[in-house]
Parts: structure tokens; sequence; C-alpha cells
């Protein structure tokens, strides 16, 4: 066992104690965390605004401080970005975390000293030690983990916004950073493209044993990338040098390439892999110790697992682990999961305050939030979902983050989640209202039934004409025989799925669905465009399920062939 290896054996034992303590009594550390936030912030304007100084207890929060979304607190919070302090918190933000807002602007979380010190860390650590737990070799050889640019840009007043992760990845001790394969100069390429190479072409060269990534899609793009621009990647290892072909800033090619060394032996072994595979390049092949992929499992990107299996087992010989990440966001991380079944997680009890309203509450008083009745952790029920609500370190107070999330189990006596959708992102035309959970299972079930795999794919609601338009970018071309099987599966299973759905189909209140099949490369152009347009490149995702239809001008150039359903 290496020294790194044993270090942090140690730490993450440290943090896992921690966590396991507090699950036994999530109610009285719930409240602890409560009034340990408002008594830390109660000389603060916004804490004298809601009277912190006088909470006593959970009730008194609840009755004291409202329900706020981004934008009540938007005009605020830009003054903290100017740099005007003791507004929502004591500690000023040592940096801010980007992510988009609904109104088009982007919203900036503010990243405190507390949230980015032990909080964040005992989080990853416990998962981290549960992981090993599980899969003893997953710290045995390199870790690939892929993170975005620590600092993206400055405010006016000069804190950087970027990723908090990045922050991380970036400032983590030596003797830790020895374990990770990837230099952190690579996340600073700005090119697309060129960032996926040099990622894989450094990782290719390793014994890999962890893979973790939030974003499934992430996964399947490097490997893709590995297989596409093999022999590039075999000619890099084997000189010792990074292709010229691909945009990387002269200073950060220097640093790079300073790094690396010929490798004519690990070369020549992945030249016979791809050899024995008829030219193809996987990592079943170049990462044989893989012992665990971290990834988000559930929600709108589970669907990519899928396609796991033609990249890491192939052979069908040893499908490798995979356990999720959790549920976490830019504003907050809500769970931990502890096992690699499905996608639950032990809610982070003694990092944030935490509520929840039941959806059918708050989805049939939508326009009266004075009347939604908000739980606790120690309120809510097996089986039932939920909106959530977090009041964090970093100065967010009862946020709705609209996120809606399924209590599956208990860990201790503490609730176990899943991750199910966004909130209030259900389409309803004419009373049928779907949600993008079952958009993700008609698709799989479609694909299933037809032998037609669908990429990619999304769904909107077609309000003009009281109909669905499915977009699909198939993985090889498609027959019109499969198509049109495709679109009737896609119909059915939403009928079977929703009762509401069939209703309105059978009465002919809502109309046939068509389909769109999309040009090659649909979903890594639109990945592209919202990377261009601020959105940090392993976050950018397809909205699987709108309520509007895009804009003539913008899907004309990508539309390949309008497949109407036969009745």
């Amino acid at each position: 066992m290496s020294i790194a290896s044993f270090i942090i054996g140690l730490t993450i034992k440290q943090s896992a104690k921690r966590f396991e303590k507090a699950t036994l009594h999530p109610e009285t550390v719930q409240e602890e965390k409560l009034l340990s936030i408002v008594r830390k912030n109660s000389g603060t304007e916004y804490g004298q605004r809601y009277g912190f100084s006088s909470i006593r207890t959970i009730e008194d929060f609840q009755q004291q401080v409202p329900m706020i979304t981004y934008e009540d607190i938007k005009s605020d919070m830009q003054r903290v970005v100017a740099g005007e302090k003791n507004i929502f918190t004591a500690e000023d933000p040592i940096m801010f975390a980007q992510t988009s807002g609904t109104t088009g602007d982007p919203k900036y979380i503010p990243v405190t000293p507390t949230c980015q010190g032990r909080e964040h860390s005992d989080q990853m650590r416990t998962w981290t030690y549960h992981a090993r737990q599980s899969h003893p070799d997953v710290l045995s050889r390199k870790v690939v983990s892929l993170v975005s640019p620590a600092i993206e840009g400055y405010t006016p007043s000069g804190i950087p916004f970027g990723s908090t992760s990045g922050h991380i990845y970036k400032n983590m001790p030596a003797l830790i950073r020895s374990t990770y394969s990837i230099p952190y100069d690579v996340f600073e390429i700005e090119d697309y493209g060129a960032k996926y190479y040099t990622i894989m072409r450094i990782s290719l060269e390793h014994d890999v044993s962890l893979l973790a990534t939030a974003n499934p899609s992430s996964v399947i793009k490097m490997c893709e990338k590995a297989n596409m621009h093999s022999e590039d990647i075999i000619r890099d290892i084997r000189d010792g040098t990074l292709s010229e072909a691909f945009a990387i800033s002269t200073p950060l090619r220097k640093a790079i390439a300073g790094k690396l060394k010929p490798n004519a032996r690990r070369a020549a072994e992945l030249e016979k892999f791809r050899s024995n595979r008829d030219g193809e390049l996987r990592p079943v092949d170049y990462w044989q110790q893989l012992s665990l992929i971290g990834c988000w499992k559930g929600g709108s990107v589970g669907h990519y697992l899928k396609h796991f299996p033609y990249w890491f087992d192939p052979d069908g010989n040893r499908a490798v682990p995979v356990r999720d990440m959790g549920y976490l966001s830019s504003e907050a991380r809500g769970s931990i999961p502890l096992s690699d079944e499905g996608s639950k997680g032990v809610l982070t009890i003694s990092t944030n305050f935490m509520e929840f309203v039941a959806v059918d509450d708050l989805e049939s008083k939508r326009d009266t939030p004075s009347s939604w009745r908000f739980l606790t952790v120690g309120e809510i029920e097996q089986d039932k979902e939920y909106y959530i609500f977090f009041t964090t370190t970093s100065g967010l107070y009862r946020y709705d983050i609209n996120d809606v999330v399924k209590v599956v189990g208990c860990y201790n006596n503490t609730p176990e989640i899943v991750f199910v959708r966004k909130g209030r992102g259900m389409t309803n035309i004419t009373g049928e209202k779907v949600s993008v959970n079952q958009v993700i299972t008609a698709f799989q079930k479609a694909s299933e039934v037809t032998g037609a795999h669908a990429d990619h794919f999304k769904a909107e609601a077609d309000q003009k004409n009281s109909r669905y338009i499915f977009r699909v970018e198939f993985t090889t071309s498609v027959e019109p025989a499969i198509q049109q099987k495709f679109i009737s599966e896609l119909d059915q299973q939403l009928k079977s799925i929703n009762i509401e759905y069939k209703a309105k189909r059978d009465s002919q209140r809502l109309g046939s669905p068509i389909m769109h099949i999309m040009r090659e490369g649909w979903y890594e152009r639109n990945r592209k465009q919202q990377v261009e347009g601020g959105m940090r490149a392993f976050q950018a995702k397809t909205q699987l399920l709108s309520p509007d239809v895009l804009a003539t001008q913008h899907i004309r150039p990508e539309l390949e062939k309008i497949v109407e359903l036969e009745e």
C-alpha cells in the first residue's frame, strides 16, 4: 500500500465515522445544524431582516423566514457579487459557483470557507470510504476524475467564479494529487474536443481503478474520443508528445507536454488491444483493473448507462460496478450513496438543513405557497415524492431548488432518497401531465422492442397542434418500417404508463405524435452551443422534456426526416 493510499484511508474513515454517528439522530442533528447557521449569521443584513437572533426552534425559523427562489434574492445576491459584505453570511465568499438561471442570466451561488472546508470534504470522503469497503481495490491504482475549471472568470469585485470541484482538485495536497491521472492544467483547455483528447491521451497510459464524473454522458464521450482518435493517441504515447491537431493554448500545451515521456511499451499494448478488436479501442482492454465507475445513475441522464456494456463489458465477462455520485448541485449536496444499488443516497443531514413539501400538496396549490405544509426530515414518508428546500452555510435560506426527490429507504434512522426529476417540469397540453421519467421509460422500452438504439432523444409539447414531437438521433441507420414501429411503440408505452395520456389520445383530445429523426451529431452540436453559451462542458446536457417546441430556424438544419404515426 502506498503512503498516499494509507493517508487517504485514515481520513476517509474519520469522515465516515462522523457521518455514521449523525445518521443515528437525524432530527437532533438537523435542528442543531439549522440553529448553528442562524446564530452564526444573525448579525447579517438578511439575518436582521428576518429576526435570526430570536429563532430558537425549527418552528420559529419556518414562521419568520420566507421560502425563496433565486429570483427572490437576485438583487441582494448581485450586491454580494459586487463585493458588499455581511448580507447573507458573516463569512465572506471565497468564490462563486456559477450555474444556469431560469431567466437566462447565470446564477451566482456563494461558496464560503465553511461549506468549502470540512463539510464538502466529509461528504466525498464518506462516499469514498463506503466505495472502498465494497471495492477494496478502488484506490489501488490511478483515479480519473473530470472537473470543470476552478476559475472561469472574476466578478467586478475580483472574486473568482467557477467550479468548486475544480478548485478542490487544483488545490489538493501533492501527495493526494499523485493518485490522480490527469494534471489539473488539462481542465483549463478551452476547446471541447481538445480537452477530451488530452484527457484520454494521458489516461490511457495508466492503470485506472476508479473513474468518477457526475454525468454518465461524459464517460461515453471519453470512450468515443479515445476510440475515434486511437491512432493519434497511440502515436503520442509512443513518442511522448501531444498532437498538434488540437487547439491548445501555448502555455497550457507547454505545461502539459512537459509532463509527458515516451512510452513505447504502453503504445505497443494499446496497438495490440486495438488489433484484437478489429480496430476498436475500448476501456475493457486498456483499463483492465477498473474497480468502479462513479457517476449519476438516475434522473434524466440515467439512460446513458445502457451504453456502458459496449465499452466496459462487450464480451459479458465482467461488468464494472457503477455507483451513483449522489444528489448534488451547485447549491448543495443532498445525498451520499453508500452502495452500488440504484441511485439512492442518505440525506446529508449534518451539512444542510432540509425541508420537504409533498408533490401533490405543492402542485395542487402552486399559486399559494403560504398553504404548503413544510415537513422536516423526521416527517417524510417511505415511497413518497417531495420537493426539497435547502438552508445552507453558503447563505441560502429555505431555498426552492425546484427538484423532486423520493424517499426509498432508511439508513440507521436517516431517510435515503433518489432524485426523481426537476420540479414543475411536467408537460400538460390537455390534462395528460407527462413527466420526463415517463419519456425516458418510453424511449428505453421502444429501443428494446424495436432493436433501434436511440443515442439521444427529447420530447417537446406542441401546444399549437395538441401533440408531442419526439426528436431522436439513432446510433445507426434505421429502416422505414422500424422507424414506424419505433414511434408507434413510443405512443403505446406512454399510454401504458400514463393513464391520462391514454385517455386523451383515445378521445383524440391529444393528437398523434410525430417523430423527427435528427442528423448525426445533433446532440453534440446542441451540447457545444450550451458550452459556448456559458455552461460547463461536463454539465451540459439536453433537456429531455420541453413544454415548448424549438423554433423552426433552429431545428430545420438538424432535421433529417419526419415520421408520422400510421394508425
